[in-house]
């Protein structure tokens, strides 16, 4: 009787490979380098309201997440104003977005503005951590505070008139003006 190979190192080969594929975070695939954020407008914003990050270099709508806290935010733009100038500039140079371009810095600093528009998502009240991920990395974290939701006076306390039951209590509404009496009959 003749006995087949065993199969059980490449298996556990395989196996090892999967589990070890697995195991490197996945924000290190993201950083060719840093994402500056150098302000946020307003620092204080309700839950639905848009917020502005701005700051370098910044990508796309679709390239782009934003997180409070650990909640996504919805990002609703991505505007890189007057930057044509600095993109060529840096393309003539040779410098990538990462990099540090001493010729084209001034033109850059000056006229290329960028920002990122978010909307804050359900989060609760309180100061939170704001991050931004782009093709080319990863912000630094700033600081955005949500205030708590003020929660729905049903006491009656400062109500100023009776129960509204729905129930026509009162002569017709005319909005202040006098009835058209109908025509006579002859």
């Amino acid at each position: 009787m003749t006995s087949s190979p065993s199969h059980a190192p490449l298996a556990l080969a395989f196996a090892m490979s999967l589990t070890t594929g697995c195991t490197t975070p996945s924000e290190l695939l993201a950083l060719r380098c840093d994402v500056y954020v150098s302000s946020i407008a307003p620092e204080t914003a309700e839950v639905g309201e848009s917020v502005i990050l701005s700051g370098k270099p910044y990508t796309s709508v679709y390239d782009s997440a934003v997180y409070v806290g650990n909640s996504r935010a919805t990002v609703t733009g991505v505007d890189r104003d007057n930057c044509a100038t600095c993109d060529a500039c840096r393309v003539q140079a040779g410098c990538t977005e990462c990099g540090d371009c001493d010729v084209c810095d001034q033109e850059c600093s000056i006229n290329c503005v960028e920002t990122v528009t978010f909307t804050v998502p359900e989060v609760d009240g309180g100061v939170h951590g704001v991050q931004l991920f782009n093709g080319h990395g990863q912000s630094h974290i700033v600081e955005l505070t949500v205030p708590a939701s003020s929660p729905v006076d049903d006491s009656g306390q400062d109500d100023t008139g009776p129960l509204d039951t729905g129930a026509d209590t009162g002569p017709p509404d005319t909005g202040g003006l006098a009835p058209i009496p109908s025509p006579s009959s002859p």
